[in-house]
């Protein structure tokens, strides 16, 4: 038992290589020990070995049958093998025998949003209501009213009184304001509903650590280090065996909806927002030359810019992406150009873009997990926004034929005409099933999830126009009216 309890807490300190260790000392005196199995499996997932994660949590399924932990484990284990049907029979199995439990309501109802089944996701939340009441009931309810209309709002609105008394976590209470904001808006309260947004914003502001204009100097010496110096050196002569696409730019400007368009052709695929540039390639980098990002980018051989394309394509490898143009749809990527055109010069970079009241309104009324200033404060988000254009701009001059630049609101005014330039910067053919896209249940994990399968409408370019006044007031820009 102590073996046990040891292997867990090195697992909690990400100290994976001892524990495993010990997990598999305990399974030898044991081989039917599910915590050790799902300790195990969790270590698997943590290293991406998805594969050996299924085998070691479906046996830990099998000896922990009151637990529901593994058998979420598991469900994420064959999302990430490319396998949503095994993954939907074990979130169905998992409600089946835990009806009360509103955890697992809400995974399934993820589930279910995520690959485009958004009646049987309002189904599945709504029935979650019923379970007793956690801080996962707030999640639902955030959920629900982002997919409801009509008198339903004021029901969930009055429950979220309720549960908000009851809980004492500030994240908890940025969610209600989030939830409370949307449904105001959409019962036409738009008081109320900017209100709650302020509340919202201001709360998640304040357990930001840094302000946006710390990032400024990152930015200038960015712009200094990829510089025509940089860009004049020949670049190695490879080419990849697959057109490596990038979608950069600001969040919330349609880059979702523009790679869901873009994957309906049959020789695009996509890895999503991954982030192996940042979390793999660079940290290489910076071990290789002593030196942190963009510094270790000075000194490229030809040895390490290898082995930065192998990480790459074994990333690539992980996702399954067989297809001839890769789409990667992280909007930071913006920053990593200089070194991706290094490693690939045949990367094709689209450059979304949208004009700033819309899009900063639609960061500012939508929840982002992450506790960065600019995703909670419209002061904020118009610095970050100056100064993601000007590297933009920068990079544009360094690499014009590399860069194609697309506006959001031509895209949804011109579709296929936007479509048919994007598919042939990166070399392909048109084709019509482009145009039908809201039918696919491909996965969507990014906020658009719910808004992607729907036909295009010009709705989100005059959205923001009925808290323009409030908005100007915060911007301290002068009122419209």
């Amino acid at each position: 038992m102590l073996l046990l309890e040891r292997a867990s807490e090195l697992l909690e300190e990400n100290r994976l290589r001892e524990a495993e260790f010990m997990f598999k000392q305990v399974l030898k005196q044991n081989p039917k020990n599910g915590k050790a199995l799902f300790g195990l499996g969790r270590i698997c997932m943590r290293l991406e070995q998805y594969d050996n994660a299924i085998y070691y949590l479906k046996r830990a399924c099998e000896h922990l049958p009151k637990m529901l932990d593994p058998l979420y484990a598991l469900a994420d284990a064959f999302v990430a093998v490319g396998s949503p049907v095994d993954a939907k029979t074990v979130l169905e199995y998992t409600l089946s025998v835990a009806r009360h439990n509103a955890q697992a309501h809400y995974h399934l109802g993820q589930f279910y949003l995520d690959y485009g089944f958004i009646d049987n996701a309002r189904n599945v939340f709504d029935a979650g209501l019923s379970c007793p009441h956690s801080a996962i009931t707030v999640f639902m309810l955030h959920e629900l009213i982002k997919l409801t209309e009509g008198e339903k709002l004021t029901e969930y609105l009055a429950l979220l009184d309720t549960l908000n008394a009851d809980l004492d976590n500030p994240r908890i209470h940025i969610v209600v304001h989030y939830a409370k904001a949307h449904a105001y808006e959409k019962l036409t309260d738009i008081d109320a509903a900017f209100a709650h947004y302020q509340q919202a914003n201001a709360a998640q502001h304040a357990l930001c650590d840094f302000h946006t204009s710390a990032m400024q100097p990152f930015f200038e010496y960015l712009k200094s280090s990829f510089d025509e110096a940089f860009f004049s050196r020949p670049p190695d002569k490879v080419r990849a065996t697959f057109t490596p696409v990038f979608i950069v730019g600001l969040p919330r400007t349609g880059s979702t909806l523009l790679e869901q368009m873009l994957i309906q052709h049959s020789q695009v695929g996509s890895m999503g927002e991954s982030t192996v540039i940042s979390d793999d390639i660079v940290p290489y980098l910076s071990m290789r030359n002593e030196a942190p990002f963009p510094d270790c980018t000075k000194t490229l051989s030809t040895s390490m810019l290898d082995h930065c394309r192998n990480l790459y394509v074994d990333e690539i490898k992980r996702h399954r992406v067989a297809e001839e143009a890769v789409i990667n749809k992280l909007p930071a990527n913006f920053q990593n150009i200089g070194l991706i055109y290094k490693m690939f010069p045949d990367a094709r970079f689209i450059h979304m873009t949208r004009d700033f009241m819309p899009n900063a309104w639609s960061v500012y009324s939508n929840h982002f997990a992450e506790d960065e200033p600019y995703f909670c404060s419209l002061q904020e988000y118009q610095l970050y926004s100056e100064l993601t254009d000007d590297v933009m701009t920068h990079f544009k001059t360094m690499l014009p034929r590399n860069i194609h630049t697309m506006s959001y609101e031509k895209l949804l005014e011109e579709p296929e005409r936007e479509i048919r330039k994007a598919l042939n910067f990166m070399y392909q053919k048109y084709e019509p099933e482009c145009m039908e896209f809201y039918k696919s249940h491909k996965v969507v994990s990014t906020l658009s999830k719910a808004q992607v399968r729907k036909p295009l409408n010009t709705a989100p370019l005059v959205n923001w126009k009925k808290f323009e006044a409030q908005m100007k007031k915060e911007l301290a820009l002068p009122d419209p009216h």
